[in-house]
């Protein structure tokens, strides 16, 4: 794999890329430019990508700012993980519906293939696969 410096463009062309498809083929475009994982915080979306070498890219929040429930709630997760696969909510919305549901960040590690929805604490979190393709 050909290393380069993790940049916004960057990032935003895996995006362009990977738009009208399913996440896993976002998830296979970040692999290829290098990013092993990525942390979303679900309050206004700011977006932490780590390269596979360790370097760190920070883009700003860009959704207007709300508060994340401070009460997990498992099933409302998942179905709002559930309805944003299968195409009935935008992202913004799924944000908002998982934040409501008490998730307050997700880290999708890119290497284990795995998002992990983390709620207010660290006892609180929901993991689910991503899809090989």
């Amino acid at each position: 794999m050909h290393m380069v410096e993790l940049t916004d463009d960057l990032i935003k062309s895996a995006e362009e890329r990977s738009k009208g498809q399913a996440y896993p083929f976002f998830v296979k475009n970040l692999k290829a430019i290098g990013v092993d994982n990525y942390e979303i915080k679900v309050r206004n979306h700011k977006r932490t990508y780590t390269s596979v070498i360790g370097d760190k890219l920070v883009i700003p929040g860009d959704i207007p700012e709300f508060e994340c429930a401070e009460t997990f709630e498992l099933e409302s997760v998942k179905a709002a993980i559930k309805r944003n696969q299968e195409g009935i909510t935008d992202y913004p919305t799924f944000l908002r519906e998982i934040g409501a549901a008490g998730i307050h960040t997700y880290v999708a590690d890119l290497s284990g293939m795995k998002v992990i929805y983390q709620g207010p604490n660290s006892e609180y979190e929901y993991e689910e696969v991503i899809p090989e393709v």
